[in-house]
C-alpha cells in the first residue's frame, strides 16, 4: 500500500514537507530552514507543536483527503480497515476510532497526507498570499515553523493556527507554541531593550542568533539540552545492563555505533563543543560500567584508551556542513 501511495502523493506534496519522505531528511530541512532566516527577509518567527497528533488523526477527515486523489472505493475501505485495526496493550487489542496505527510503515505517509491538506496547502494558497510581507514555512511530521517579515503577519498567523487546526480535530500544544521576534535585527532590538535575543528549538537542536568571526549576524545551533540529556540518559541506562550480558569488546563495538549515531545527527556547523562533550561524557559512562562488570577493575585509563582506539572511537569533528551563510548554489 505504501509503495502504491507514495508516488501519487509525492507529486503533489509541497516542498515546505520534509518528513518521512524519499530524498528528504532532517539536515535538508535544517539546512533550508537556516539559510531562509540568513539569506531572507525574516524578522518573526512562530514555532508550532500539534498536541498528540498520530492519537487524534481524524479518521471521517482522513478518508476525505484520500478520496481527493483515490478513486478506487478497495483502496479507500483498506485504509479504513488499517486505520480502525486498533494497538495491542498487554495482549489485549482495543479498537481506535481515532489515530494512525502505532508503528505501521503506513502511519508516516498518511499522517503527511493529513498535514498536507490541514497545513501545507492552507499556508502556500491562504496565508502566504495574505501576508504583507515575505513568509516561509517549514514542516517535519507534526513539528512546523513559519518565518515571517512582520510581525502583523507573525501574529495573525499564530491567531488563525489554533481555529485551522481545531477545525479538523487537532489541538496545539500551547507550551510549545509561541510567537518571537528572530533574525538579522533581533539581537540588536533586544539589546536596545536590554534583553537577550530569543532562540527556539526545532529538530532537537536549539537555534540562536550568533555572528561570524567578520562580526555578522549568523544563525547558530546546538544539541537542546532536553535531547542531550536523554542521549546521556539512554546510553547510561544501556551500558548498566548491557555489563551484565556482553563480553568487553562486543560492549565497546556496540557503544561506538551508539555515539556514531548519535554524531551523524548532531555534527553540525557550530555544533562541535556540545558533540565533544557527549563524546568524552559516553567515554566517562562506559569506563566505569566496564570497571564494575566484576570485582576486580577491567580497565585502567591508559588501557581503555587503548581499547577505544582499537574499536576506532569516533572524534567529535563536523560531519554535516550545514552553513547558512553558504549560497543554495553552493550545495
Amino acid at each position: 500500500m505504501k509503495r502504491t501511495l507514495e508516488p501519487i502523493y509525492e507529486a503533489v506534496f509541497e516542498d515546505s514537507s520534509h518528513g518521512y519522505r524519499p530524498g528528504r531528511n532532517q539536515h535538508k530541512c535544517l539546512d533550508e530552514l537556516g539559510r531562509t532566516i540568513q539569506q531572507r527577509k525574516v524578522n518573526h518567527l512562530v514555532e508550532a507543536d500539534i498536541k498528540s497528533f498520530f492519537d487524534k488523526v481524524n479518521h471521517e477527515w482522513m478518508v476525505k483527503f484520500l478520496k481527493h486523489r483515490i478513486g478506487d472505493e478497495r483502496v479507500i475501505r483498506l485504509i479504513i480497515r488499517m486505520l480502525k485495526s486498533g494497538i495491542m496493550e498487554e495482549g489485549l487489542t482495543r479498537a481506535t476510532e481515532e489515530g494512525t496505527p502505532q508503528g505501521s510503515i503506513l502511519s508516516p505517509l498518511l499522517s503527511n497526507i493529513y498535514l498536507h491538506y490541514v497545513l501545507d496547502l492552507w499556508f502556500s494558497r491562504r496565508v502566504s498570499k495574505q501576508s504583507q510581507g515575505e513568509a516561509y514555512y517549514f514542516r517535519f511530521a507534526d513539528d512546523f515553523l513559519a518565518c515571517f517579515q512582520h510581525k502583523g503577519d507573525a501574529e495573525g498567523f499564530r491567531k488563525r493556527l489554533e481555529d485551522r487546526l481545531e477545525g479538523f480535530g487537532l489541538k496545539l500544544a500551547e507550551e510549545k507554541t509561541r510567537c518571537i521576534e528572530f533574525g538579522r535585527f533581533a539581537r540588536e532590538d533586544a539589546q536596545k531593550r536590554g534583553e537577550k535575543p530569543k532562540d527556539f528549538t526545532f529538530l532537537g537542536f536549539k537555534h540562536y542568533c550568533g555572528k561570524t568571526k567578520e562580526g555578522y549576524f549568523k544563525v547558530k545551533r546546538r544539541t537542546s539540552g532536553k535531547k542531550l540529556g536523554q542521549s546521556l540518559r539512554r546510553f547510561t541506562d544501556w551500558a548498566r545492563k548491557a555489563r551484565h550480558v556482553l563480553r568487553k569488546g562486543e560492549m565497546l563495538r556496540q557503544a561506538r555505533a551508539k555515539v556514531m549515531g548519535h554524531l551523524s545527527y548532531y555534527a553540525i556547523t557550530d555544533n562541535l563543543e556540545r558533540c565533544s562533550f557527549y563524546v568524552y561524557r559516553t567515554k566517562r559512562i562506559l569506563f566505569k560500567w566496564l570497571n564494575r562488570k566484576s570485582q576486580r577493575e577491567a580497565y585502567i585509563w591508559a588501557s581503555f584508551t587503548e581499547a577505544l582506539a582499537w574499536v576506532g572511537w569516533p572524534d567529535p569533528r563536523v560531519r554535516k556542513d550545514l552553513n547558512p551563510c553558504r549560497r543554495a548554489e553552493a550545495h
